[in-house]
């Protein structure tokens, strides 16, 4: 294609890097992914990621027009996700608020819930000087490599997650200001209706319980692999490290202060067992673990770089960073 210039950004093979040949306006860049759609879906499929870079995309509109015209489905809000993020505008949020500190692990977007987005969308607006990479993998090699009995255990049982949000707590609030972490369903579910919530929760199929002083648990049972419903590839697409709170996810003193925080089982944050409810061994997690940093993927992000991702194809978390940094996320199914 005469219009661009493409190379593959790393050694793992992922993800594959598109740039202008040529200086080009916004309008042309909107009418290229119109008109070679075809194109860039079948790149999206082979390479499970694709880095746009050097396009004039200066703006949350200029990505959201982006996303508009690449079409790889509608967007959809972040409902039922309760990583700490902001709305933007529209469907536009900041892809995580969690305190620059915290690495976030792989993971495949919302993988615990029936509705997942098919894609999600990365736009960096403000790069970070050091570090702070959206880091990726490729769930096909994840799949490939984990252990055969591990990944048949997981496989075979599948997986129950569980998890808690308050609605109106002073300490919760509190612990917000200290750090921000444990969102309340209002937040979750982006309403103040707890009918409103019970409707969503029966169509996304998630067993639902209100406890004492309004929190609300919610639970679904989920497959811990699947197979791409384009390719048909088998790929690992779950988030069960992320729902176990142990010392290597958290480190020791963030462990310690969850278990005591977290005391009163009404209010803990996440669980996840096995689906017929017996629970995971760690090992097996931390297997899971070494997979993913023996898999993962990273490259700097330059100010304007857009990144989209099959989420089912493909993985996503973050590194930790210094100073500012400021990466926008949209999603669509």
């Amino acid at each position: 294609m005469e219009k661009i210039k493409t190379k593959v950004l790393t050694l793992a093979g992922i993800p594959l890097a598109i740039e202008p040949a040529a200086k080009m306006t916004l309008p042309e860049f909107y009418t290229l992914l119109k008109e070679e759609n075809a194109y860039f879906r079948q790149q999206l499929l082979k390479y499970g990621a694709l880095l746009f870079r050097g396009f004039p995309i200066a703006s949350p509109d200029d990505f959201a027009g982006l996303v508009t015209h690449l079409n790889v489905g509608s967007f959809v809000h972040y409902i039922g996700g309760d990583s700490p993020r902001k709305i933007v505008k529209g469907d536009i949020y900041t892809s995580t608020e969690a305190p620059p500190s915290i690495k976030i692990p792989l993971h495949n977007e919302l993988s615990f819930v029936k509705n997942h987005p098919r894609y999600i969308h990365f736009y960096c607006e403000t790069a970070p000087q050091t570090r702070g990479e959206t880091i990726i993998a490729d769930a096909r090699k994840v799949y490939a490599t984990m252990n055969p009995e591990v990944r048949k255990l997981f496989a075979d049982k599948g997986l129950r997650y569980v998890s808690r949000y308050y609605y109106k707590s002073q300490i919760m609030n509190l612990l917000n200001k200290v750090q921000r972490s444990h969102k309340s369903w209002s937040e979750v579910f982006e309403t103040h209706s707890k009918e409103e919530v019970e409707k969503i929760c029966h169509e996304s199929e998630f067993e639902l319980k209100w406890n004492r002083n309004d929190w609300l648990q919610i639970a679904q049972v989920r497959p811990a692999v699947m197979a791409h419903p384009d390719t048909n590839e088998m790929v690992w697409f779950n988030q069960a490290h992320l729902f176990d709170f142990n010392p290597r996810l958290l480190g020791l003193w963030r462990y310690v202060g969850a278990k005591l925080f977290y005391c009163r089982r009404h209010t803990k944050w996440h669980e996840v067992s096995f689906a017929d409810g017996t629970p995971i061994p760690r090992q097996a997690l931390y297997h899971v673990m070494d997979v993913l940093d023996s898999n993962t993927v990273k490259f700097p992000w330059q100010k304007g770089d857009v990144m989209v991702q099959d989420n089912v194809l493909s993985m996503h978390g973050r590194e930790t960073f210094n100073g500012p940094r400021r990466i926008l996320t949209a999603m669509t199914a």
